[in-house]
């Protein structure tokens, strides 16, 4: 297939934590494919199905932590450009190509995606869900590394952690990243969107590229602390500081703007823009200010009834706005996006062929 010969310019990381099941069904999809795969599996058991040995497949057995994983990924890839990608999900090679066509013929475009389509399956059918839509049309190609954040963090969306991505950024993204955890839900996906956005322009082209994987409800988004509350809570002015600080030495060392320095005053500027758009309503805000003022044993107490709301309210958003799958795909292609069929069949069949073994 030469129209997939760029593929072998790509290196595909995927991060895994005791899921065999959909890891399993991931490999057997990418060894059928001229491309390289790592996998840093950090399990309580080693992944011991024979599809790992496929010669274009890295599998690294790590138990340390997630963020240990990841850092160690920068001494795997030796390709031009890499993505992230999560052990139970699906791309198109078709459209990474594309992205990576794109790429090859702008340096100054840091990072390139395409769109999304949620994914389920139901008593043997795929069900298909609307997936990122504030995809459509985006583009962050101004001049200023300033103009193309705030343009992001004003209408945001997760447009470049698993997109296909430089290798040198990523290098030195990822190196920043995971040396050390924060404590707001989130933490690494916000700083590699920020960090992507220094290193140069973005684009989602008009073409499916990513299935995402809604048969496991992502319903940790509500369990940990918001960045929006974190930010204001005066207990973490230490770790705030450390934050800033280590984004300031990132930036220096990812951009590439003449007569322009990030410093700390102007990277919280550039967070709070994301933090006053999601606190519009001020009822978080105003909630973290309120536990401020409760003992921590309280605190903790209260926290933990507010978690459990969100986690309620999760369940059944999940359960909306689901579809037939080829409904789903019709109304994208109405949008004017790309759909490779022939992909999309197989990547069909291997999830059906999932459920019935």
């Amino acid at each position: 297939m030469s129209y997939l010969s760029n593929l072998k310019k790509l290196t595909i990381v995927i991060f895994t934590y005791n899921r065999h099941r959909f890891l399993k069904r991931t490999l057997k999809y990418w060894s059928t494919y001229d491309v390289k795969v790592l996998v840093l599996d950090g399990s309580s058991t080693k992944f011991e199905d024979p599809c790992r040995h496929t010669k274009n497949i890295k599998y690294i057995y790590d138990t340390r932590g997630l963020y240990d994983r990841l850092l160690s990924s920068v001494n795997y890839i030796n390709t031009e450009y890499m993505i992230l990608a999560c052990d139970d999900e699906f791309y198109l090679p078709s459209a990474l190509c594309s992205c990576i066509n794109f790429l090859s013929a702008d340096e100054s475009f840091s990072s390139c995606g395409g769109r999304a389509v949620g994914f389920l399956t139901k008593k043997n059918k795929i069900l298909g869900k609307r997936q990122y839509p504030k995809l459509r049309g985006l583009c962050l190609d101004n001049e200023s590394s300033i103009d193309r954040i705030t343009k992001h963090f004003s209408s945001y969306v997760p447009a470049h952690i698993y997109s296909v991505i430089r290798n040198k950024n990523w290098k030195k993204i990822c190196s920043a990243t995971f040396q050390k955890k924060y404590t707001f839900f989130a933490s690494f996906e916000l700083q590699i969107e920020f960090l992507v956005m220094v290193s140069g322009k973005s684009k989602i082209i008009s073409e499916l590229m990513w299935m995402r994987n809604n048969e496991v409800p992502h319903n940790t988004i509500e369990l940990e602390t918001k960045i929006e509350e974190w930010w204001y809570d005066k207990n973490n002015k230490d770790e705030k500081n450390s934050f800033l600080h280590r984004m300031k030495k990132t930036c220096s060392e990812l951009s590439t703007e003449r007569n322009f320095e990030f410093n700390e005053d102007i990277i919280s500027k550039l967070f709070e823009v994301y933090n006053k758009k999601k606190l519009e309503n001020k009822k978080i805000l105003i909630f973290s200010k309120i536990l401020s003022l409760f003992p921590k044993y309280l605190i903790k107490k209260m926290k933990f009834l507010k978690k459990w709301y969100y986690y309620r309210i999760g369940k059944n958003r999940f359960k909306k706005n689901l579809k037939n799958f080829d409904d789903e795909i019709k109304i994208l292609e109405n949008e004017g996006v790309f759909i490779n069929h022939l992909e999309l069949n197989k990547i069909q069949s291997i999830i059906l062929n999932d459920i019935n073994e």
